[in-house]
């Protein structure tokens, strides 16, 4: 008996071994085989065949070495696998991968399940949460359309999706929720343990490899109940998973840039689909790919309009900077410096968001006029002033930062250019220096302790101000915040990309709704130099009806997504010549009715960690077609070994 084995290579082909006697084995199961010189590599057998003892045989078929004991992929997630390879033109061997992660396979001994007992403590749904929670509940255990769970922030979609969690684990069934970032995992951990009364397995980057074996293998073997997790949760071997939740489905953190470059939430509704169990997708600011597929009735739509707390949404102020101009060197209105002052004296809590890390977005010499910019990507550096260091926010290159100019070598010349959350930190410290303020980062809250910490210090008054970028924009829950003060909003209307608008939409309701969620009502002021720019005034005046129907009309007349497929061709090398020569064969090389060619040029960011990138961009009305169209092209001309080319399948960045 032989059997054809996928192997955790780039390879889209599988690669024919023989089964030794006696040996049993499935498809699906994971096996041990000698590979080209390594004696041995993990893979899984594909399929099984018999070959003719007639034929001629061209080349000596090696033995498979071993299978691992009770590990086996079903055969729904070999599908989900092949769907995935096909749809992301990625090797289906670094699909595989996705799914068995481990650095070591072991075997595994079943653990006799323990007895489940649910101990909720239940929060009272209102009349909105219970017709939500209902219409869920229809749709549980058998394949339905996917559902959104619109509500406005602080409306308590989480409390409906637990509901559904609850039918789940009666059922001693499997439930996975995706999480945007790492940083929601803490308080959504707090929340379950009090709603379920034990800890649910969490997965991300962070986790330790014994532990992530643990989890691998729990979810394996059905003993995993409930996993929170990253976007990679949702490659995890689920035995009888009957429940994914995408929470907070609009964010552009669930698209993977590296490697295999896939949308999680997309994903998540197609295992889901194949799988043939319901999907749960909740946002207070759904995408506009979401809002598409409601309007063609693809998906079930389900709305709470209301905060479950029965207060009023915050009231949303604009401060126009053209009349209220700031002073010199100053970020913050003198406005919100009064409301601040108001609202901490009545024991309150505020939150200054401004979406720029660090001190400052940009440092020059003030006598040359010198920009302090990446030895390695076409950006420049960003002042980080508490650690006294410029740094490059897209490869990490750090730089001291010298009292001396490099090109004039005049000291003392460096000047700081706008501001980051840490400058708007030393301002409100200068302003109040009484009162505790804390800063919220990627760069301070880099794990999921530190984040943990971050909020207690938040929820128990230990900093009374803070000032936080987009991290603090969703999922959060702090009874007593009251405040929210957004810095700059104009910052993401200047976006190069056709998302740009939306994203910055999103965000900035987002953040608007972090205050007034359960104790007081809440204000929210805005400072921009474009109050009547639409999206300012839809925001202002809570209509996102309007906008929403404004950007699907444009992205209907310029035909673009969700109304076409885009395909994005990535290329990069050491050498420039080398690399556009390339890129330019590639156009010339293509030739479709049905496809539209755009570029190459260079990325907007040229060079990028010390290679030059230039960009093309497919677009068409078929995905398939244009599947097929990029497969051909890529075959038909080979990347050099010195190049690299990128695939990414529904580009969301355009960097």
């Amino acid at each position: 008996m032989y059997c054809n084995v996928l192997i955790i290579k780039p390879f889209d082909q599988t690669f024919t071994y023989k089964v030794k006697n006696g040996q049993h084995l499935d498809i699906g199961s994971v096996v041990n085989v000698p590979f080209g010189k390594k004696k041995d590599e993990i893979g899984i057998v594909y399929d099984f065949f018999k070959f003719d003892p007639k034929a001629p045989k061209l080349f000596e078929i090696k033995e498979i070495n071993f299978s691992y004991k009770n590990v086996l992929l079903n055969k729904k997630i070999i599908k989900f696998i092949d769907w995935v390879a096909s749809y992301t033109l990625a090797p289906k061997g670094l699909v595989l991968r996705l799914f068995l992660i481990n650095k070591k396979i072991v075997d595994y001994v079943h653990l006799d399940e323990k007895e489940f007992k649910l101990k909720p403590d239940k929060i009272l749904l209102n009349l909105e949460q219970k017709k939500a929670a209902n219409i869920i509940d229809k749709s549980l255990f058998k394949p339905s359309k996917p559902i959104v769970l619109e509500g406005v922030t602080g409306s308590g979609k989480t409390e409906v999706y637990f509901e559904a969690l609850e039918k789940i684990l009666i059922k001693k069934k499997q439930a996975l929720i995706l999480l945007p970032e790492i940083s929601l995992t803490p308080q959504l951990e707090i929340r379950f343990f009090k709603r379920f009364g034990f800890k649910p397995d969490v997965w991300h980057s962070k986790i330790s490899e014994s532990k992530r074996k643990n989890i691998w293998h729990r979810c394996l073997n059905g003993n995993s109940m409930v996993v929170i997790g990253a976007r990679s949760s949702l490659f995890l071997p689920f035995k009888k998973l009957e429940l994914i939740v995408v929470d907070e489905e609009h964010d552009l953190s669930f698209k993977q840039e590296d490697i295999i470059r896939y949308h999680a939430r997309d994903l998540a509704i197609v295992r889901s689909n194949i799988e043939k169990f319901p999907i749960i997708l909740s946002s207070a600011t759904p995408s506009l790919e979401t809002q598409n597929n409601i309007i063609k009735k693809d998906f079930v739509h389900l709305n709470l309009k209301s905060q479950f707390s029965g207060l009023d949404l915050p009231q949303i102020n604009l401060i126009d900077l053209q009349i209220n101009k700031l002073e010199k060197q100053k970020w913050i209105s003198p406005i919100i410096c009064d409301e601040i002052e108001k609202c901490i004296k009545k024991g309150e809590q505020a939150l200054l968001f401004l979406n720029r890390r660090g001190y400052s977005p940009l440092s020059i010499c003030s006598e040359c006029s010198h920009r302090f910019q990446c030895n390695y990507c076409s950006t420049w550096l960003v002042m980080h002033k508490d650690k006294n260091r410029l740094l490059c926010h897209h490869c990490g290159s750090v730089y001291p930062a010298k009292p001396t100019c490099p090109k004039c070598k005049i000291s003392h010349s460096l000047k700081f250019i706008g501001p980051g959350i840490e400058r708007v930190a030393d301002e409100i410290k200068s302003i109040f220096p009484k009162f505790k303020v804390g800063i919220m980062s990627s760069d301070n809250a880099n794990s999921p302790n530190k984040t943990k910490k971050i909020i207690e210090d938040f929820t128990s008054k230990n900093i009374e101000i803070l000032v936080a970028t987009q991290i603090m924009a969703k999922g959060y829950d702090f009874p007593n915040l009251s405040l929210v003060a957004v810095i700059d909003a104009d910052a993401g209307l200047m976006g190069g990309d056709i998302r740009a608008i939306e994203r910055t939409y999103n965000l900035l309701q987002q953040v608007s709704g972090r205050a007034g969620r359960s104790q007081q009502a809440g204000k929210v002021f805005i400072q921009t130099h474009y109050p009547d720019q639409p999206l300012i005034q839809s925001l202002k005046n809570r209509d996102r009806k309007t906008f929403i129907d404004q950007i699907l009309a444009e992205r209907k007349q310029f035909n673009s997504p969700p109304f076409s497929s885009l395909t994005a061709l990535i290329i990069s090398g050491t050498t420039k010549s080398v690399t556009e020569s390339y890129a330019i064969k590639l156009v010339k090389s293509m030739n479709s009715d049905e496809v539209s060619i755009l570029g190459p040029v260079e990325a907007p960011i040229f060079l990028l960690r010390g290679k030059y990138r230039y960009r093309i961009l497919l677009k068409s009305k078929n995905r398939r077609k244009l599947n097929n169209f990029t497969r051909n092209l890529v075959k038909a001309n080979p990347t050099p070994s010195n190049l690299r080319l990128t695939i990414d399948v529904d580009p969301y960045t355009f960097v």
